[in-house]
């Protein structure tokens, strides 16, 4: 077998993975359908022009619409018999994920993301049998020569970037093939490929400079400008930057020191003149579509009224750069269109874990029961000193974060809350600060996160394997971001 053979990743969900992930989502959903029946259902009186849409759940707004309305923080009521839905029927604990997809407030989205998924599946299987992503990784080894740890802390740098500054996250899932063959090279292993995008990404989206979807959607919804803060914020990213850098770091040392006592190491086939030209020529199509898909998700992410619309757009560029790129590389579209299809084929098993983990969160709002949750949640921070109710706080997210995985979904939902009745001691600054702490570092620990489920498929690593190997960290990065909060409490922020 030529190296060749062995830089070929299968971007396949693996059997193993998707039983382990299936059964621990379904036992969730169970969980929380259990929870409809023991947590009272209720809401507060929700102000809107719309009249059709006063008895509408706030979560169920759009951010655009949700922005624009009013909370009545002394209006909350349990439902009366005859108004309580929370008691779903047990049969429709199984159809939840169909119906999430068919009538749930985030179907769209969840729609965009099932699609930009088989998307990817097919360029990457089309670009593997080309042999473009073989001549991308080549090519990159021959800059990189013995700055292998240096690259860690750019690449950790380049994705906690595009997650910060312009939310970024799932869509980083494209990069996924070319680590993972990098990371072959290197004698890393497919756990240290897709923690270079999840853990980096986490971490990014958490630390939002300026995060359309998470800093900026809180900012709009509590009156307050995104700029406030953005000091603190920006010193959190640098502390963050090196603790994230350091743990990846660690993870590539630990793949090679088992490589060599398995005596397992690889040397790089060193290629010809023309090799390298033909090498070079193909890598530079990939990182042209590489580039316009990224640049298509920035651009759309920036313009307000395009935003909802990023994953279309890459869809689209991936689509486009595709049928170009394997036309050339392949020599005919019979086999651009097999290629294409094996690799929709391949990554088909996640359909269903995307649409059960959305039927999860569709529980917990048909049910009626988030608004309780924050209702016996303010009751408890009154009164009480602003360090404690900012843990208190901080505990409240965490569990808010388990049923709406969607960032903005949970700004849209907790921010004019708390912002309309205010926790002595503590300001809008620290609220939003919080919120994006307790919201985006659980994206890469939550099984109910799809971009997690997804990427651990994707790489054949088990959800247990992930939760042992990265707890630790998850736990210091936990530690640190609660010390932030209490210096910003303490400096009045």
């Amino acid at each position: 077998m030529n190296k060749s053979d062995k830089l070929n990743v299968k971007v396949k969900i693996g059997l193993k993975s998707f039983i382990t992930v299936i059964s621990i989502l379904v036992l969730v959903l169970i969980v929380v359908g259990v929870l409809t029946y023991i947590i009272p259902a209720g809401k507060y009186t929700i102000y809107t022009t719309d009249a059709s849409k006063i008895d509408q759940p706030f979560y169920q707004y759009t951010t655009d619409e949700a922005l624009n309305k009013q909370i009545v923080i002394d209006s909350y009521r349990e439902l009366t018999r005859d108004e309580n839905t929370s008691r779903i029927p047990f049969y429709r604990w199984l159809t939840s994920p169909i119906e999430a997809l068919l009538f749930g407030s985030n179907s769209a989205n969840m729609i965009m993301i099932i699609v930009l998924l088989l998307v990817l599946g097919g360029t990457f299987k089309v670009l593997e049998k080309s042999g473009g992503l073989v001549s991308l990784v080549r090519v990159i080894m021959e800059k990189l020569k013995s700055k292998r740890f240096v690259a860690i802390w750019a690449i950790t740098a380049v994705i906690m970037v595009l997650s910060a500054v312009f939310g970024l996250q799932e869509q980083l899932l494209i990069l996924y093939p070319v680590f993972a063959m990098l990371c072959t090279v290197l004698n890393w292993s497919s756990f240290t490929a897709i923690s270079l995008i999840l853990i980096a990404s986490g971490v990014g989206f958490t630390t939002a400079i300026t995060n359309p979807l998470t800093i900026g959607t809180a900012s709009l919804a509590a009156g307050v400008s995104v700029v406030d803060g953005l000091w603190y914020r920006c010193i959190i990213f640098g502390v963050m930057y090196v603790i994230t850098s350091l743990f990846l770091t660690f993870l590539a040392k630990k793949d090679e020191k088992r490589a060599l006592e398995k005596f397992d190491a690889q040397e790089f086939v060193m290629v010809t003149d023309e090799e390298h030209k033909e090498d070079v020529k193909k890598a530079k199509m990939i990182i042209a579509l590489f580039s316009i898909a990224l640049l298509s998700v920035i651009i759309t992410t920036s313009i307000k009224s395009l935003r909802s619309l990023a994953m279309v757009f890459m869809a689209v560029a991936f689509i486009v750069g595709t049928v170009i790129i394997g036309r050339k590389l392949l020599g005919s579209y019979k086999k651009l269109g097999k290629s294409f299809l094996e690799g929709v084929k391949d990554v088909l098993p996640s359909i269903l874990i995307i649409m059960i983990a959305f039927g999860i969160t569709y529980i917990a709002q048909e049910g009626n029961i988030l608004h309780t949750i924050f209702y016996y949640f303010y009751n408890s921070v009154t009164n009480i000193s602003p360090y404690l109710a900012v843990i208190i706080l901080y505990v409240f997210v965490l569990i808010i974060e388990f049923f709406i995985p969607s960032a903005s979904a949970k700004a849209v939902l907790i921010i004019p809350m708390l912002t309309l009745a205010p926790i002595d001691g503590i300001s809008k600054t620290v609220i939003i600060l919080t919120y994006l702490f307790a919201d985006g570092y659980t994206n890469v620990l939550y099984p109910t996160c799809g971009t997690l489920l997804v990427g651990l498929g994707l790489a054949n690593v088990s959800f247990a394997e992930w939760f042992k190997k990265t707890i630790l960290f998850q736990l210091i990065l936990m530690a640190i971001s609660i010390a932030f909060l209490m210096l910003a409490v303490f400096i009045g922020l």
